[in-house]
């Protein structure tokens, strides 16, 4: 694929690297440009050479400028010279734009699709699923297993001493830090679902694998019914300002059992903000938490069963119940919203982002630390991803790289290098208090970009250049069955019905069709929630805590 529209941001110990892939596959064009027109130089020199040395038969003193014009061809700095410096900095100036191209590259699309055949080739065989667990471990530890037989070729007697042994033990315990920081972890990822999908018979030619499996584990889960309970009194949450402030209101909509969440707050609390701007418009923020349950079907929404659902692109309920709390909260249909989320929030939102094109104003999708999920925004809205190098959740799609696409910005902060934990934990790396340093550091990087890029055009759309005065509702997402009443003040919303995986072993499940485009009206009518869920809001004009 050819570079996309989007900038890639990179913070490590050297500060930050800000790239447009287009921009560096331009520059290096015209960098071609100028080796060819030093080359017509060259030829022109060479004439004059020639002609200066017919001359000097006739006029001795044109001997000096007939040495003149050979040296200055010779010389390092010449046309010559700097015509091969010029093409080989058009050569390094390409492979940078490859190297921070924000699609998916063909190499990883050559992979998925490999893996994806060979899954499907192997799961007729008794020992396929061997063979792709066999291949994963390779891939984890290949690194290992070279340093090895290179000293054995080198030591044949072997190392015996204790501190060979323990470096080695060290080694080995490092290597799930290592597949996750180096990108190996995704490829392992996918080699693994497409061992199991072999067994589960969910493996099929040019498919990704990990969404496939995701699909047909969704797929099984029994359909949960949801519905939304009105905080009565929700606590007083700042105006966002930047990057930082968006996931620092999804930090605040955690529960109270994090470090980061309000005192009071439940579980599974989605946070709607209005903002009313001196100017008199009006703008929303949506803040979604990430996992906080290790069950597939239980009470709390916000478990792996909805991890699953939504890496697999099939309905999920926190999907459908974000849905029904912008109905209910009032935004209007030409009022500008930013959507933003941490770990599966910002699956989430992503999600939300695609399937309410022409509903909403949507303009802005910031994800932290989330997956891929198939789903994608539309043309027109544009997204921050955020991900930490050593956060293993951020590769569970299986993919390797950057993200991106048309009106992206993405990031990807080294923590040990930029003031992190210097052998940060996977609890340390995926925790949000620390994507929400990373929007501090991306506010500041945002000073480079130009005005008129996406990202910082949807930025002033939604949280204007001043202060708002913001009005905060939240809801708290429940699940029960539909045969049982509504508690008191218990919103219901209607079941999310999942469609059955399709037979063609080609075919995606549950592709992002399954959610029908609504339109305002139509989203009102099926959360049947009026303007209810915005019961209890809270008023303030602070402004976002460091």
């Amino acid at each position: 694929m050819g570079v996309r529209d989007g900038l890639s941001l990179t913070l490590d110990g050297h500060g930050h690297v800000l790239v447009d892939p287009g921009e560096l596959q331009e520059a290096a064009a015209r960098l071609r440009g100028a080796a060819e027109r030093l080359d017509t130089a060259d030829v022109r020199l060479g004439s004059a050479a020639w002609r200066a040395g017919d001359l000097a038969a006739a006029l001795p003193e044109a001997h000096a400028l007939a040495d003149a014009l050979a040296t200055l061809r010779r010389a390092v700095h010449g046309p010559a010279g700097l015509a091969d410096d010029v093409r080989d900095l058009a050569r390094r100036s390409t492979d940078a734009a490859a190297a921070y191209d924000l699609a998916e590259t063909d190499a990883q699309a050559r992979w998925s699709a490999v893996v994806g055949a060979l899954g499907f080739a192997v799961a007729v065989g008794p020992f396929g699923p061997a063979a792709l667990l066999t291949a994963a471990a390779g891939v984890a530890v290949g690194d290992l297993l070279l340093a090895e037989a290179r000293d054995l070729a080198l030591a044949p007697g072997g190392r015996t001493s204790p501190g060979d042994a323990a470096a080695e033990l060290a080694d080995l315990a490092d290597v799930p830090r290592r597949i996750v920081a180096d990108g190996r972890g995704a490829l392992v990822l996918q080699l693994l679902a497409a061992a199991l999908g072999s067994v589960a018979g969910a493996s099929g030619p040019q498919l990704d694998p990990v969404r496939r499996f995701s699909a047909l584990v969704a797929g099984l889960l029994p359909a949960r019914d949801v519905r939304l309970v009105p905080r009565a009194d929700p606590p007083r949450l700042p105006a966002p300002r930047g990057v930082e402030g968006l996931v620092d209101l999804a930090a605040r909509t955690y529960d109270e059992g994090t470090g980061t969440g309000e005192p009071g707050t439940p579980l599974a609390t989605v946070t709607v903000q209005r903002l009313d701007h001196a100017d008199g418009s009006r703008s929303w923020v949506v803040a979604v938490p990430g996992t906080r349950a290790a069950g597939l079907t239980g009470d709390v929404p916000t478990d792996n069963g909805t991890n699953l659902a939504l890496e697999g692109g099939v309905p999920d309920v926190m999907t459908r119940a974000v849905l029904a709390a912008m109905a209910g909260a009032g935004i209007g249909a030409d009022e500008p919203v930013a959507l933003v989320g941490h770990s599966q929030g910002g699956m989430v939102a992503t999600n939300v982002a695609a399937v309410t094109a022409g509903a909403y104003a949507v303009r802005l999708v910031v994800t932290a630390g989330s997956p891929d999920v198939p789903a994608a925004p539309p043309p027109g809205v544009a997204t921050v991803t955020l991900r930490h190098r050593e956060d293993a959740v951020s590769l569970l799609d299986g993919r390797v790289g950057e993200r991106g696409g048309p009106g992206t910005l993405s990031v990807v902060r080294d923590l040990a290098a930029t003031g992190g934990p210097v052998r940060p934990s996977f609890s340390e790396a995926h925790a949000v208090a620390g994507y929400v340093r990373t929007g501090a550091l991306v506010d500041q990087a945002l000073g480079d970009v130009p005005a008129g890029d996406p990202v910082r055009r949807a930025l002033a759309d939604v949280l204007g250049d001043a202060p708002a005065r913001t009005t905060t509702s939240q809801v708290t997402v429940t699940t029960g069955s539909s045969e049982v009443p509504a508690a008191p003040g218990g919103l219901p919303v209607p079941p999310v019905v999942r469609p059955a995986p399709p037979a063609a072993p080609d075919g995606a499940f549950g592709a992002p069709a399954a959610w029908p485009p609504p339109t305002r009206d139509l989203l009102t009518q099926a959360a049947g929630l009026g303007g209810a869920v915005s019961a209890g809001p809270t008023t303030s004009s602070t402004t976002a805590r460091s």
